[in-house]
């Protein structure tokens, strides 16, 4: 080592640098501090380095320090286009995909500098070169020491370009700053330039020396005109066109920036930005007030005189933040609320007359009550007087009608029997309706069955339902409490009187009487309940929707002679539940039908309840009689599965009539056919998921718009081998009543004919047996279970051998398919066949083959590469298969079948 007087600029230089970077960290809240402390950081390395270079007297020495200078002066480049990007507000670019990018190069450079010696792809012909004015490093660039100059370059370009940018955009009080910062990135541009021009004496590298002054003069930047500071990020904020004025003050209380309309409120200009706000608002000490407090949000109202006119403004104070949430200055905000302020004004005197003609209008209120209870309490007495003489009517007629009688007399006993019930019904309406305005109706809640109460309420409107051939649903969840606490005489009174105008309004279709129930609270061990009555009926106009509700009236005069009735019923029910703390409420569309439903809140046991609120529905009136034939269609595309459906079926109800279609378009029109005048309708549908040219999806959601177009529910159950979540779920959205995933067996048929043909549920131990049926060997490892398909076709051998070897073709044609559609790249068209193969497998007890198919479907979303070593499996699976259903079936004519 030897002292070099080129050294010493350096050292001075070396220790202001480090005095910035010790106090450049005060500014840390401010946008780019940390990426130019960096890059103070990177050029103190750079300079002691070569400090520690050019003082060396020896090659390995200073090839040493040489080295050690890489780690600083590959990267200053890129912390100078962070610290860049940052000051000029576009730090959302800086992803860590950006950030690798900008990084990689110098990284790389570092990696090849101190492995100089194993390549020349950075420098070569490394020497100690004593011809220069003092002894130095000397080299020969290689290919990559372009690259890093090029990328030195490109980075010093793209940040002056990025300040550029932002100074033409920022008004001119601001353009200091950005001059600043542009000036200081300038100097190591255009000396790195002359660098590479060969301007410098031969050994001499001006870098270390003009990255100092740059630092230098960024700095004074930073600390003369608060380069850092607030006005970049609130700039970016403010609007000159904004109504509201806006103005930006710093920590300091000096005026940073603000747009025209505050110029326009205080009487400023521009000239004023950098001034402190004291000095200007002496006449305004409303607002000084209302920042002096910066840290806390303020705001008041003042009235200020504006050439004779008062002028109401809202001045709001907002502390502004760094990302450190660090109060870097305040925002204060003037508004013009002249014209609410006048309109506050008129609203208080609009409220005071509204006062006073509420007062007179509740004293005639008061009057009108009291004429109008006199009137219900009479009304209450007359009908309770007439009601008695008619319940003698109405009994006597009952006995009359049982002696022996003429058939005159009796067609006109039964005319005056059937009009004394009309009569009282209506008395009765009238009684409930007087008893309401009279205030003596009250409500007698006790421990009830709420199940048990449902089927009274739908047995009371059954017979009414069928006699219009309209059908009666009910839907509850399946998790409904036992025992709530009700009026149940008041509560059947409401369903029965909704359930009878649905009845009497609709002409065909279905009505349908839903429960709902919200979460148990913890507190009060009550439940909420949503009650609905839905109907396919005539429905009600928007405009007619209140009339309804009124006394004595309907929607139309004209429906009041068509179905008769007081108009009475809804307003009864309304009242009901407003003492039950609830109201009626309606959704309806006109000629397609209504829903009517209410929500109560009951005490329940809770213990008896844990509200999961799945909803299962009752078809109360569609069934099918045990002596007639069935109509049950069948929709799948597989041969096999079809048969062995229709098998099952048929063991079951012999006399049943079966329709098979092959796609969903198929099963719309076999639907069709049933719903035509003089056709069989269709009592159950078995609806299959995938199918071609229409799934079961698709058609089932068919299904329902036409039902909802001529009126009725065929229950659809879906048929699926797929069991994965959400698959239920889809089939409900779609329209379809059940599902069944495959393998399908008797005991599940059996089951679903019970519940959905004739409303019945299987006992406890047909449930249970039922379920271990499903269970048994669904899983066992087995490449044929034949002893579960002979149990499921009741030990018939001719029906054996033809399924099995239906079987054995399907899937040894769905094989050759799904070998063909991986040749031509269709991993769709794969999928769904290896989903149509595991349908037949789950099926017939191909147990292994079905799980082999299962696997298959997964490839194709998860690892395409592993299908053709699948297929070999497969096609050595079905020679199995092949193998253990030739031991029950003649070899010939197995392979005659296949």
């Amino acid at each position: 080592m030897y002292f070099n007087y080129f050294a010493l600029p350096l050292i001075v230089l070396i220790v202001i640098l480090s005095t910035l970077l010790f106090h450049v960290r005060k500014h840390k809240e401010a946008n780019g501090t940390t990426c130019f402390s960096f890059m103070l950081l990177a050029t103190i390395i750079y300079s002691v380095f070569y400090t520690l270079e050019i003082s060396s007297d020896n090659f390995n020495t200073a090839l040493f320090f040489y080295k050690l200078e890489y780690l600083g002066i590959p990267f200053i480049p890129a912390f100078l286009l962070t610290f860049s990007v940052k000051y000029t507000g576009k730090k959302q670019w800086l992803t860590v995909p950006a950030l690798v990018s900008i990084f990689s190069i110098p990284l790389i450079t570092m990696i090849l500098v101190f492995t100089t010696g194993q390549h020349t792809l950075y420098n070569r012909n490394l020497m100690m070169n004593t011809n220069t004015i003092f002894p130095a490093l000397t080299f020969d660039p290689g290919i990559w020491y372009a690259v890093q100059e090029f990328y030195n370059v490109l980075c010093i370009m793209f940040s002056i370009l990025l300040l550029l940018k932002m100074w033409l955009e920022v008004i001119p009080a601001l353009r200091k700053q950005i001059t600043m910062v542009m000036t200081g990135i300038m100097i190591p541009f255009m000396v790195l330039l002359l660098y590479i021009a060969g301007m410098f004496p031969h050994g001499l590298d001006p870098i270390p020396y003009s990255l100092a002054v740059c630092g230098l003069v960024v700095y004074a930047g930073l600390t003369r005109y608060k380069l850092l500071d607030i006005a970049p990020m609130a700039r970016s904020a403010l609007f000159d066109k904004l109504p509201d004025g806006v103005i930006v003050l710093d920590q300091m209380q000096r005026i940073v920036d603000c747009n025209g309309s505050a110029k326009e409120f205080l009487g400023i200009s521009s000239q004023n930005i950098g001034k402190r706000i004291a000095e200007l608002m002496e006449c305004w000490p409303e607002l000084d007030a209302v920042r002096a407090n910066s840290s806390e949000k303020n705001s008041i109202e003042v009235m200020r005189d504006n050439n004779g006119d008062p002028i109401w403004l809202k001045i709001d104070s907002l502390p502004m933040y760094s990302e450190e949430h660090n109060i870097v200055g305040q925002m204060i905000t003037l508004r013009d609320i002249t014209e609410s302020k006048n309109a506050e004004e008129i609203l208080i005197q609009t409220n005071h007359e509204l006062e006073e003609a509420t007062a007179r209008a509740q004293f005639m209120t008061a009057q009108a009550e009291m004429a109008n209870r006199a009137k219900s309490e009479f009304l209450a007495n007359m009908s309770h007087e007439i009601r008695t003489p008619l319940n003698g009517i109405i009994g006597f007629s009952d006995i009359l009608m049982q002696t022996e009688l003429s058939n005159k007399q009796e067609h006109y006993m039964q005319t005056v029997y059937t009009s004394a019930n009309s009569l009282l019904d209506i008395i009765n309406d009238v009684l409930d309706f007087s008893k309401i305005e009279a205030g003596k109706l009250e409500l007698d809640p006790e421990r009830t069955e709420i199940v048990e109460l449902l089927g009274t309420i739908t047995d009371i409107v059954k017979y009414r339902a069928q006699e219009k051939g309209l059908d009666l649903k009910l839907t509850i969840p399946d998790d409904l409490p036992c025992h709530v606490t009700v009026d149940h005489l008041r509560l059947r009174q409401i369903l029965v009187n909704l359930l009878s105008n649905a009845i009497k309004f609709t002409e065909e279709g279905e009505i349908e009487l839903k429960v709902e129930t919200d979460t148990v609270t913890d507190n009060d061990g009550t439940m909420d309940f949503i009650f609905s009555v839905i109907d396919t009926g005539i429905g009600i106009e928007d405009d007619k929707k209140k009339l309804i509700f009124n006394s004595f009236s309907q929607a139309d005069g004209s429906i009041t002679r068509k179905y008769g009735g007081t108009g009475l019923g809804l307003t009864i029910s309304n009242s009901l539940l407003e003492m039950m703390d609830s109201k009626l409420e309606l959704e309806s569309n006109f000629g397609k039908g209504s829903n009517f439903y209410f929500r109560v809140n009951l005490p329940v046991e809770i213990s008896d309840s844990k509200a999961e609120n799945k909803l299962t529905c009752y078809n109360i009136t569609r069934t099918c009689d045990e002596g007639r034939k069935c109509s049950i269609l069948v929709a799948e595309d597989n041969d096999t599965n079809m048969e062995l459906a229709c098998i099952i079926i048929s063991e079951f109800l012999p006399e049943a009539e079966i329709l098979k279609a092959e796609n969903g378009t198929e099963a719309v029109r076999l639907f069709m056919n049933g719903k035509k005048k003089g056709q069989k309708e269709n009592d159950l549908i078995f609806m299959d998921v995938q199918m071609p040219e229409m799934n079961g999806h698709d058609a089932a959601m068919k299904i329902r718009e036409i039902e909802k177009e001529i009126g009725g529910h065929v229950p659809i159950v879906a048929l699926t081998a797929s069991a994965f979540k959400g698959e239920k779920e889809m089939c409900i959205l779609s329209g379809m009543d059940d599902y069944i995933t495959k393998p399908v067996v008797s005991g599940v048929i059996y089951a679903t004919l019970k519940k959905w043909l004739y409303n019945e549920t299987l006992d406890e131990e047909e449930e249970i047996e039922n379920k271990e049926s499903v269970g048994e060997n669904e899983n066992e490892p087995v490449h044929f279970d034949r002893i579960r398909l002979m149990n499921t076709i009741a030990g018939d051998d001719e029906t054996y051998k033809k399924l099995s070897t239906m079987a054995l073709r399907s899937v040894s044609l769905n094989f050759e398919e799904i070998h063909h559609k991986h040749t031509a790249q269709d991993f769709q068209g794969v999928k769904e066949t290896a989903h149509r193969m595991k349908g037949v497998s789950l099926n017939m007890g191909f147990n292994i083959l079905a799980g082999m198919a299962k696997e298959l479907e997964d490839l194709v979303e998860n690892k395409v590469e592993s299908i053709p070593e699948m297929l070999e499996i497969i096609e050595n699976e079905i020679e199995l298969i092949k193998f253990e259903i030739k031991k029950h079936i003649n070899v010939s004519e197995c392979d005659k079948m296949i």
